[in-house]
Order: structure tokens, then sequence, then C-alpha cells
């Protein structure tokens, strides 16, 4: 055999070796069906496998069976949105959105229309398309009638949407009393408005992110709804039979007049050391004559350090106001000492403090007229306590109720 025949006898063995590998290989390979499978078999066998958790062959046999099934827009759209979320739950962002697209395109009437809408939106916001995702979040959230903004105030836009003072200044009005007090100058209401809308855009993020339908999310939702509800409920049976009258809040103030009496209290400056030591200086400078409010500026009580060491407010007898501890000997000392005195070094909670006394006042009891606001909130509250207690004791009788609090105490039941 010469070697031309040799090299020919080789290819033809070569060639026959590969034909018969890749045939091999085309029977064996999971991503490639029999011969003989049919669809419905190919659906089955995608369905298993996504029943075990196998997620990426269970893509793959979807895929599989939507490119080789005869079924219509209706049914390739629901199987587009399968395949769509199951790419998505394996964070695969770019291929999940082509499915979604596909069932837009399929079925544009989809019954799954809002939920692909909002998944699009989140795989645009997890692929960095952020200016596609606020698009389509926009269109999706403006669609519909337009209310009428004519001859409104436009006080920022996001993308070309417009948020109105109105917006801001009821968002601003639902806010409790202590924090609109923090933004109720006009330039600090500018920086509520910054904040406002960088909430919004974090708001929009939350949204695109699909993080409303996280399960602790809804679980929270669910139950600051059934609150407010409840307390729109408990509001409207209770508000019209609470009464105020005039004599009713005379004589609860008579009845409870030690309840508003106005404990003995000083105003006071002090000095805040960190070591008996350091607080025995500072006494020996102040017994030269050395300035208080100048020697107060080294106190590491930097709130009042600033201020000479005055501290602002009343200290009551026997109430914590400085925020110190070991109350009944700052007591002892601050109302034992005169007025303008200095005190000898006291410790509380680990630091040692000077006071010098600026101002006493006596315990007193006050008008009636001077408290006619706490009382009025005082009785109105005690009245609200007893309408509550009797709505519930109510509400619970209305219904065929059983309670069985055992199951919390531990107790066997009477």
């Amino acid at each position: 055999m010469n070697k031309m025949a040799v090299t020919l006898s080789f290819l033809s063995i070569c060639l026959a070796f590969v034909v018969v590998f890749l045939g091999y290989k085309a029977g064996l390979s999971p991503d490639a069906p029999p011969v003989s499978w049919t669809p419905e078999q190919q659906r089955e066998l995608a369905s298993k496998l996504k029943s075990a958790g196998v997620n990426q062959p269970a893509i793959r046999a979807y895929e599989q069976y939507a490119s080789t099934a005869s079924v219509d827009n209706k049914q390739l759209a629901g199987l587009a949105y399968t395949i769509g979320k199951m790419h998505m739950d394996a964070g695969n962002y770019e291929d999940a959105l082509a499915w979604f697209y596909r069932v837009e395109i399929a079925d544009p009437s989809t019954s799954l229309k809002a939920d692909v809408g909002a998944k699009i939106i989140s795989c645009l916001e997890h692929i960095g398309k952020y200016s596609a995702a606020e698009y389509a979040l926009t269109k999706r959230t403006t669609s519909g009638q337009k209310p009428d903004h004519k001859g409104r105030t436009v006080v920022a836009e996001i993308s070309g949407e417009k948020i109105y003072l109105e917006d801001l200044n009821e968002a601003f009005d639902s806010m409790p009393e202590w924090m609109r007090t923090q933004f109720e100058d006009p330039k600090k209401k500018a920086e509520f408005l910054k904040k406002y809308v960088a909430d919004e855009l974090l708001l929009r993020k939350a949204v695109k992110l699909e993080y409303d339908k996280d399960p602790q999310v809804r679980k929270q939702l669910k139950q600051i709804r059934r609150e407010l509800l409840v307390n729109k409920v408990v509001e409207a049976e209770l508000k019209d039979k609470i009464k105020v009258e005039p004599d009713d809040l005379q004589n609860y103030f008579e009845a409870h007049k030690k309840d508003y009496i106005e404990k003995e209290a000083v105003r006071v400056r002090l000095i805040k050391a960190g070591m008996q030591e350091i607080a025995d200086t500072f006494l020996e400078k102040l017994k030269a004559g050395e300035d208080f409010a100048e020697l107060a500026k080294k106190s590491l009580d930097k709130e009042t350090a600033e201020n000479g060491g005055k501290f602002n407010g009343w200290v009551r007898k026997g109430e914590d106001d400085l925020g110190i501890g070991n109350v009944d000997e700052v007591s002892r000392i601050l109302f034992a000492t005169n007025k303008g005195a200095i005190t000898s070094s006291v410790e509380a909670g680990g630091y040692y403090y000077i006071f010098r006394v600026e101002e006493k006042r006596d315990e007193k009891t006050p008008e009636f007229t001077d408290v006619v606001e706490r009382v009025k909130n005082d009785y109105y509250m005690q009245k609200l306590k007893i309408s509550y207690q009797n709505l519930l004791d109510q509400i619970l009788k209305s219904a065929e109720v059983k309670l069985f609090p055992e199951a919390l105490t531990g107790e066997e039941s009477s």
C-alpha cells in the first residue's frame, strides 16, 4: 500500500469516528431532545426540572419547548412570562427582560400586563439601564387621564415629572409637630424639599426593584393598614362621645391639684471634669476669684461649655433634669446651696460636677388659668381611656368571641 492510500484510509477512519461521535453526543445531550420527543414530553420534562429546583436545565427545557410547541399568542405570553420569571429568579436579568418583552408582544392585552411592566422596570434597574427604567416607571404611573395642574406652583421636577407646592405641603403637614418645627424656617423648608425629592427617588428605586412585593414588606404594610383602619374606626366612634365642659375641667383640676404642683427648682451653671483631682483644681481657681463662666469653657460638657456652663431650663428637686444620674445627692447639694454660691464637687455617672446656683424657685401650686391647657389634655385623655375601654367591651359582646388567656399566662381558666 503506497503512502497516499494509507493517508486516505486514515482520514476516512477519522471522519467516520467524528460522525459517530457527534451523533452519539446529539443523542445524549440534555439540551437536545430525542428524535421522537414530542412538545408535550418536553413541557413535562421542563415542569419536572422546575419542580425539582434545577433552574438552568429547566429554563433550557422550557425555551426548547417554546421554540417547537404549537401554541396561540395567549399561551405563548404565559409561557414567556414563566421563562422570564425563572431567568429573573436566577439573576439572568438581560435574558429575563427579553422574555418579558415577548409577553407584551405576543399578547398586548394580557392580564399579566401590570406585573410584567413592574418586572421589566426591575430588570432594567438591575442591569443599570436607569434612564430606561425611569421612563418605563413614569409611563406606567402616569397613564390615564392627567389631573389639571394649571396655576399650581412647581417646586421640583424628576425626569420631567413636576412636583407641586401642594404635594410638598401635604407631606410637611403629615409630619409630627416636633419634626415640623425643624423645617418651619424658609431656608430649612428648602432642605425639606431636598429630602422629599430624595425620598421620592428612593421610593421609585424600591418599586423598580420590586421591594414592594417582598414578603416581609407586604406583611408590615398589612399591619400598618390594619392599625390605620382600626384607629379610623375608633376615632369615628369616640370623637363625638367625649364632651369637655369648663366646669368639668375646673372640677378635674381641684381633684388632681397635686399633679400640677411646680416643684422647688434651681437654674445652674456647671463644670464637668473627668477626675476628682481636676475638679479640685477648678475649685481652687474659683476660690481664688477666677470667673466661673470662663472656666466652664474648659468643661467636658460641650453643650454647656459653649455658653459659659449655663444649663438651659430648671432643675427640679428630686428629678434628673440634668440627665447625669445620682439624683438624690445632686439634689441635696443643689438645694442646700444659696443663690450665687458654688457647690463642692459631686460625682455622677463617673464624672465630677461643680455647680453655681444662678436662680431659685420655691414650690408652687399654680392657678387653674395657668395650666388650663394641661388640664384640658389630661381630662380628655382620661375620658378617652374610659370611652375606649367601653368600646372594647361593647365590640367584644357584639360578636361570638371566645378568649383563651390561659394560652398566654399558663394559668387554668376559671
